[in-house]
């Protein structure tokens, strides 16, 4: 479903909370990030940012192409992923997303991290999509420019799909010891932003149908680049808890 995207210069101007969210596209990093804020009954409005275009106004005020972009009142624009959540624990700490328990919280933001951050399961499951393409010397010149933009180095790429593997066993043994335990969720006993964040991300490895991810054929065809080694990595009881994810705190059909 679309969303009603604001133009830029009005997110700009505006006092209270916003994203900009790549449009169009089941972005990961940006669709996580909105059923968060949802979750928290957090109000925003949305901007969009337009894959492959310059978007110079958010450029300029962002200092950031990419999405997504959270800003709040007339603090600066964010745009890591973990300063978003700080934010948004900020703004909602009625609804928290993060443990109190140190431990629990170290957990939490380090299987954020794995899924997330730079050479993560989201990093190289992005390497592995502009693989084909770009090892094929056909690549059309926007997958070379995102290529180029998302730091497409032969040496991470040549590892990428094994680390993709070694970040699904290791999440797969996660939610099998606390499923030993009884618990749903895959850190403690409440759901987390690590729930939030797996399910957005396990769809680039496994991509739900156009009823829950509406999708033009082109863009559904990038997504079925990952190597079925890494596909049948995924074990089935993570698919079934991102499954419970999408219909329990996330829109859907996907808004995009």
């Amino acid at each position: 479903m679309p969303i009603d995207y604001l133009p830029i210069d009005d997110i700009i101007a505006h006092r209270g909370l916003r994203l900009v969210l790549v449009q169009g596209v089941p972005s990961p990093w940006g669709q996580a990030a909105k059923a968060m804020a949802e979750y928290k009954g957090l109000e925003f409005v949305c901007g969009a940012q337009l894959p492959g275009a310059a978007n110079e106004t958010l450029v300029a005020w962002a200092g950031t192409n990419s999405g997504p972009v959270v800003a709040w009142a007339d603090e600066a624009p964010l745009n890591r992923w973990d300063d978003i959540l700080f934010l948004f624990e900020r703004l909602g700490p009625q609804r928290p997303l993060i443990p109190e328990d140190r431990a629990l919280r170290a957990h939490v933001l380090g299987l954020c991290h794995e899924i997330c951050g730079e050479l993560g399961l989201g990093w190289n499951a992005r390497l592995a999509m502009f693989r084909p393409a770009l090892e094929s010397g056909r690549a059309p010149e926007g997958v070379k420019a995102m290529g180029a933009k998302y730091g497409y180095r032969e040496a991470d790429v040549a590892r990428a799909e094994e680390r993709l593997r070694a970040s699904l066993a290791m999440f797969a043994g996660q939610l099998a010891a606390q499923r030993q335990r009884g618990r749903r969720y895959l850190v403690g006993e409440d759901v987390s932003a690590v729930d939030f964040y797996w399910a957005a991300f396990c769809n680039l490895l496994d991509m739900p149908g156009d009823d829950l991810v509406p999708l033009p054929a082109q863009a559904r065809q990038m997504f079925l680049q990952i190597p079925e080694a890494v596909r049948g990595a995924l074990d089935p009881e993570l698919k079934a808890h991102r499954d419970h994810m999408l219909e329990h705190y996330f829109r859907v059909p996907m808004e995009m």
